[in-house]
Protein backbone atom coordinates (compact mmCIF):
# COMPACT_ATOMS: atom_id res chain seq x y z
CA UNK A 1 0.00 0.00 0.00
CA UNK A 2 1.30 3.55 -0.64
CA UNK A 3 0.93 6.78 1.70
CA UNK A 4 -2.30 8.42 0.62
CA UNK A 5 -3.99 4.50 1.34
CA UNK A 6 -2.21 4.41 4.74
CA UNK A 7 -3.67 8.29 5.58
CA UNK A 8 -6.81 6.81 4.60
CA UNK A 9 -7.21 4.01 6.66
CA UNK A 10 -5.48 5.96 9.72
CA UNK A 11 -8.45 8.47 8.94
CA UNK A 12 -10.57 5.39 8.96
CA UNK A 13 -9.49 4.31 12.34
CA UNK A 14 -10.12 7.96 13.80
CA UNK A 15 -13.58 7.70 12.20
CA UNK A 16 -14.54 4.49 14.43
CA UNK A 17 -12.99 6.69 17.19
CA UNK A 18 -15.40 9.27 17.11
CA UNK A 19 -12.94 11.34 18.38
CA UNK A 20 -13.63 15.04 16.59
CA UNK A 21 -10.00 16.14 16.89
CA UNK A 22 -8.24 12.93 16.16
CA UNK A 23 -10.60 13.05 12.19
CA UNK A 24 -9.86 16.84 11.80
CA UNK A 25 -5.95 16.01 12.06
CA UNK A 26 -6.20 13.94 8.58
CA UNK A 27 -7.82 17.12 6.88
CA UNK A 28 -6.26 20.21 5.35
CA UNK A 29 -7.96 23.08 7.22
CA UNK A 30 -10.19 24.00 3.98
CA UNK A 31 -10.70 20.31 3.11
CA UNK A 32 -14.84 19.73 1.38
CA UNK A 33 -16.66 16.35 2.07
CA UNK A 34 -19.19 16.17 -0.67
CA UNK A 35 -22.18 13.63 -0.55
CA UNK A 36 -24.52 12.34 -2.51
CA UNK A 37 -27.68 12.19 -0.09
CA UNK A 38 -26.09 14.86 2.37
CA UNK A 39 -24.97 18.84 1.66
CA UNK A 40 -21.15 18.97 1.92
CA UNK A 41 -19.25 19.30 4.90
CA UNK A 42 -16.31 22.20 4.62
CA UNK A 43 -13.32 22.38 7.15
CA UNK A 44 -11.52 19.52 8.97
CA UNK A 45 -13.46 20.84 12.58
CA UNK A 46 -17.04 20.43 10.71
CA UNK A 47 -15.93 17.04 9.69
CA UNK A 48 -14.69 15.95 12.37
CA UNK A 49 -18.09 17.14 14.63
CA UNK A 50 -20.42 15.99 12.39
CA UNK A 51 -18.14 11.71 12.54
CA UNK A 52 -18.32 12.42 16.44
CA UNK A 53 -22.05 13.56 16.31
CA UNK A 54 -22.36 10.08 14.35
CA UNK A 55 -20.47 8.01 16.60
CA UNK A 56 -22.82 9.16 19.44
CA UNK A 57 -25.79 9.31 17.93
CA UNK A 58 -26.13 6.66 15.73
CA UNK A 59 -23.48 4.26 16.23
CA UNK A 60 -21.88 4.62 12.83
CA UNK A 61 -18.47 2.43 12.36
CA UNK A 62 -16.91 1.90 9.05
CA UNK A 63 -14.70 0.19 7.07
CA UNK A 64 -12.28 -0.06 4.16
CA UNK A 65 -13.03 -2.88 2.07
CA UNK A 66 -10.52 -1.69 -0.68
CA UNK A 67 -8.53 0.33 -1.76
CA UNK A 68 -5.89 2.23 -4.40
CA UNK A 69 -3.91 5.56 -5.47
CA UNK A 70 -2.80 6.94 -8.10
CA UNK A 71 -0.49 10.06 -7.62
CA UNK A 72 -2.61 12.61 -5.13
CA UNK A 73 -5.91 10.95 -5.19
CA UNK A 74 -6.69 7.45 -4.08
CA UNK A 75 -10.34 5.64 -3.73
CA UNK A 76 -11.87 3.19 -2.16
CA UNK A 77 -14.54 0.39 -1.57
CA UNK A 78 -16.36 1.04 1.93
CA UNK A 79 -18.93 -0.26 4.35
CA UNK A 80 -20.71 1.72 7.30
CA UNK A 81 -23.13 0.08 9.91
CA UNK A 82 -25.27 2.43 11.84
CA UNK A 83 -28.52 2.48 13.79
CA UNK A 84 -31.99 3.94 12.37
CA UNK A 85 -31.85 7.56 14.50
CA UNK A 86 -36.13 6.76 15.46
CA UNK A 87 -36.08 3.53 15.56
CA UNK A 88 -32.77 2.20 16.35
CA UNK A 89 -32.63 -0.70 13.56
CA UNK A 90 -29.18 -1.76 12.47
CA UNK A 91 -28.38 -0.76 8.87
CA UNK A 92 -25.43 -0.91 6.78
CA UNK A 93 -24.47 1.30 3.33
CA UNK A 94 -21.79 0.72 1.22
CA UNK A 95 -20.07 3.12 -0.99
CA UNK A 96 -17.16 4.60 -2.73
CA UNK A 97 -15.30 7.31 -1.81
CA UNK A 98 -12.78 9.18 -3.69
CA UNK A 99 -9.71 11.30 -2.12
CA UNK A 100 -7.87 14.01 -3.13
CA UNK A 101 -4.35 14.97 -1.03
CA UNK A 102 -2.61 17.98 -0.87
CA UNK A 103 0.84 18.41 1.51
CA UNK A 104 -0.02 14.69 2.12
CA UNK A 105 -3.55 16.12 4.33
CA UNK A 106 -6.89 14.98 2.97
CA UNK A 107 -7.98 18.05 0.94
CA UNK A 108 -11.51 16.88 -0.92
CA UNK A 109 -13.82 13.16 -0.50
CA UNK A 110 -16.06 12.82 -2.94
CA UNK A 111 -18.37 10.26 -1.21
CA UNK A 112 -20.94 7.93 -3.36
CA UNK A 113 -23.83 5.92 -1.74
CA UNK A 114 -27.56 5.48 -1.78
CA UNK A 115 -30.12 3.81 -0.29
CA UNK A 116 -33.39 2.90 -1.18
CA UNK A 117 -36.39 0.76 0.07
CA UNK A 118 -35.56 -2.07 -2.78
CA UNK A 119 -31.72 -1.55 -2.17
CA UNK A 120 -31.21 -0.60 1.50
CA UNK A 121 -27.89 -1.96 1.84
CA UNK A 122 -26.08 -0.49 -1.20
CA UNK A 123 -25.26 -4.03 -2.14
CA UNK A 124 -23.96 -4.46 -5.66
CA UNK A 125 -26.83 -6.94 -7.08
CA UNK A 126 -25.25 -10.20 -7.61
CA UNK A 127 -22.52 -9.84 -6.17
CA UNK A 128 -21.31 -12.39 -3.12
CA UNK A 129 -20.00 -9.65 -0.56
CA UNK A 130 -19.92 -12.22 2.34
CA UNK A 131 -17.83 -14.37 0.22
CA UNK A 132 -15.34 -11.56 -0.78
CA UNK A 133 -15.08 -10.83 3.19
CA UNK A 134 -16.86 -7.51 3.13
CA UNK A 135 -18.96 -6.54 5.98
CA UNK A 136 -22.74 -7.27 5.90
CA UNK A 137 -25.47 -7.71 8.68
CA UNK A 138 -26.32 -11.58 8.40
CA UNK A 139 -24.02 -13.61 9.90
CA UNK A 140 -21.50 -15.64 7.80
CA UNK A 141 -22.40 -18.93 7.09
CA UNK A 142 -20.71 -21.95 7.76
Amino acid sequence: MGANIDHVRSYYEALNSGDAERVAAHFTADATHYYTRLDPHSGAETIGQMTEWAVANIKANWKVENGIEEGDQAAIEWTMTWNHLESGEPRLDRGTEWFLFRDGKIAEIRAYYHSSAQNRQGNLLGFDHAGRGHRTLEPASS
